[in-house]
């Protein structure tokens, strides 16, 4: 894990179909370094619970998890987290201390929130609209779901335009 070889301040998870404007995650997090709050950034999502529908992809059963709603978590197809969060995440996974959920995603979420409860740490949860889950939209900082010839064109766009366009 980053935490043991790397000094940095910030990680960032992506999935492989995403692509990433590392200039714009740059801009986002600029001016962050000097708050003393630790950060979850990305889509945040703040409201909603478990899927009880058993014929959903997403089904979560009471006994997996019996709370009504999930801590703030952040969509999966990319997220930023301060290095305090995962030195927690990686040093309290190692000793098998956290609990494993199959929502990669919701999973940091409740991780974040024991890191909260236990450290005491204030969370600076961000919700930017422009990591897009669901494909790509106008100023995306990513664009999710992309297959390797969408992304050379968003490349090549993005070079081209000085601007971030979608290719359709």
């Amino acid at each position: 894990m980053q935490t043991k070889h790397v000094n940095a301040d910030y990680v960032m998870k992506t999935d492989d179909d995403s692509f990433v404007r590392i200039d714009a995650v740059l801009a986002a997090i600029d001016g962050r370094r000097a708050r003393s709050k630790s950060l979850l950034l990305g889509e945040v999502e703040k409201t909603n619970g478990p899927e009880r529908d058993i014929n959903s992809k997403w089904y979560i059963s009471e006994a997996e998890f019996p709370d009504p709603k999930y801590p703030p978590w952040a969509h999966g197809p990319g997220y930023v987290i301060s290095s305090d969060i995962a030195k927690f995440v990686s040093t309290t996974s190692g000793k098998k201390e956290l609990k494993l959920f199959k929502l990669e995603d919701v999973a940091m979420g409740i991780w974040i929130d024991e890191y909260h409860r236990t450290q005491r740490r204030a969370i600076e949860y961000v919700d930017d609209d422009k990591f897009v889950s669901g494909g790509c939209a106008e100023n995306y900082i990513i664009a999710h779901y992309q297959n390797p010839r969408q992304m050379l064109c968003l490349w090549q766009e993005l070079k081209k335009h000085q601007r971030p366009v979608c290719c359709n």
